[in-house]
């Protein structure tokens, strides 16, 4: 899917006009569900949101606060590849989910060829938050990409605070940033939790814990977990979540990276009313990576419209 038509396109302005490389748009403008979207997004995340990933037409959408203008930028994605260790980490995830599965031609093509997860990669990297609008539900090796470059970056950092204060204060470092987690995945419910959880368990041969946190199991015995495993991943419902953290059981003020996955409708709902009560729990630092269903999005844009 392209960003926008010749017609009713998101971006005006025409690109042979000379104006530039940024385009700007009307923010008044309802009519396009694609861009109510983007704004609504950028309500969560950062001023800087990437859409379209692995397709030839993704962009950069900034937002202007100054005059509540969005932006498109050209993706520049830079150079250089992932590290050795990552691959490491999704070629893990890929054969301990389909070891015992037929052979498929899509399925088994190797995760780390994705032109998704490069370009996932390439923004995270840069610090820039990701829309993915291609529907609610995540994509397997998109959730393993996502699950790798955190990983890959958690023994990075563990290995430049190794080299910065030597074997022994590094240690007692390690013992304190594990104390908050590095990846928190939203989920909306315990089907979606178990997809997730599939893809990462494999990672704890990696030295990478992960933690699932849902009304299912007594809040006692979540907070033992939390004191107990210290988890670097908690996969989680936002009302599970909320109720830890009102107890103050979890910590997720350092949170590097945060997934809210399964989000039907946008502008409304209350599992994006539970999202948005968490967002003042993490810093504003967090990148945040987003799956929504567009084609909801865009009828619940309508819908909010008409009230």
């Amino acid at each position: 899917m392209t960003v926008g038509t010749k017609e009713g396109s998101l971006w005006k302005g025409g690109l042979s006009s000379g104006s530039g490389k940024h385009e700007t748009v009307d923010p008044e403008n309802r009519e396009n569900g694609l861009k109510e979207l983007i704004r609504w997004s950028l309500g969560i995340v950062r001023p800087e949101v990437s859409v379209d990933l692995g397709k030839p037409t993704w962009r950069v959408i900034k937002c202007d606060s100054s005059n509540n203008s969005l932006e498109e930028h050209d993706a520049d994605k830079g150079k250089g590849c992932p590290s050795k260790f990552l691959t490491t980490c999704l070629n893990s995830v890929q054969e301990a989910l389909y070891q015992d599965e037929p052979y498929n031609s899509e399925d088994d093509m190797p995760y780390f060829t994705d032109s998704w997860g490069f370009d996932f990669w390439s923004c995270y990297n840069k610090g820039i938050d990701v829309l993915d609008k291609d529907g609610a539900d995540s994509k397997t090796r998109k959730i393993a990409w996502i699950a790798s470059t955190a990983a890959d970056s958690i023994s990075m950092k563990e290995e430049e605070e190794e080299e910065e204060a030597g074997a022994e204060a590094g240690a007692e470092e390690d013992d304190g940033s594990s104390d908050s987690p590095f990846l928190l995945y939203l989920v909306p419910s315990q089907e979606k939790a178990s997809k997730v959880l599939e893809v990462c368990k494999p990672l704890e041969e990696c030295g990478v814990y992960t933690l699932f946190l849902h009304s299912g199991v007594s809040m006692d015995l979540q907070i033992e977990s939390l004191k107990s495993a210290e988890p670097e991943f908690i996969i989680a419902t936002p009302e599970t979540l909320l109720e830890l953290l009102s107890l103050k059981a979890v910590d997720i003020s350092e949170l590097a990276l945060m997934v809210i996955d399964g989000l039907e409708a946008p502008v409304g709902g209350t599992y994006l009313d539970a999202v948005k009560s968490i967002r003042p729990f993490i810093s504003e630092n967090t990148q945040t990576v987003i799956f929504c269903d567009h084609m909801n999005a865009s009828s619940s844009s309508v819908d909010s419209k008409a009230d």
